[in-house]
């Protein structure tokens, strides 16, 4: 037998299995998707919230999305990535924006260890302060959550398509937090300095 007549025969027997594989991957990807979007559906008409249902066929299929308003800041909720590395998104836009970055992660697990890089020192205080951090902990729930702001914009993630109702209902706290914060930060009134005598 040659080494010819083998690599057909291995490519024959194994087509068919690879051609088998991608269909269930696919079956499985449709319905987990399915199952975010009819879970989001029902969380959004329960709330009386935006729904935005997906569109067009995989692998260009849009996520669902979640919108509502807070005072002047519009919140978005949706989820990025593919398979294995979907994650949840919480988008804050408060009308008012404040000058800075930030980039604040809460690693998974027990210890609840969080990193931060801001510009300029000092800026976390003014988007996370006490009550946003105690309720980015409440999230977290031993996941990694991240936030990030960067040019009015505040973005929170963590793992997974979300599909516990009380969980989104904390995120949306979460958002709101965000939002009331930045907005009262952007009206507190600057320290007026005294010119030196």
């Amino acid at each position: 037998m040659g080494y010819d007549l083998l690599a057909a025969v291995f490519f024959v027997v194994m087509t068919p299995v690879v051609l088998v594989a991608f269909v269930i991957f696919w079956v499985v990807n449709a319905r987990d998707h399915e199952e975010l979007a009819t879970s989001w559906r029902r969380y959004a008409r329960a709330r009386s919230l935006d729904f935005a249902a997906p569109e067009g066929a995989w692998p260009n299929r849009t996520a669902p999305a979640i919108t509502w308003t807070s005072g002047d800041a519009t919140l978005c909720l949706t989820t990025v990535g593919r398979e294995a590395k979907v994650r949840t998104r919480l988008t804050v836009r408060p009308r008012a924006t404040l000058l800075g970055s930030l980039v604040w992660i809460c690693d998974e697990g027990a210890a609840a260890r969080v990193r931060m890089a801001e510009r300029p020192a000092g800026f976390a205080q003014r988007i996370v302060d006490q009550r946003v951090q105690r309720a980015l902990l409440g999230l977290r729930q031993r996941d990694r959550v991240t936030l990030g702001y960067r040019r009015g914009r505040v973005v929170v993630e963590w793992p997974g398509g979300e599909l516990n109702d009380a969980r989104l209902d904390e995120a949306r706290r979460v958002g709101e937090a965000i939002a009331r914060g930045v907005d009262e930060e952007f009206r507190r009134p600057a320290l007026v300095r005294k010119p030196a005598a």
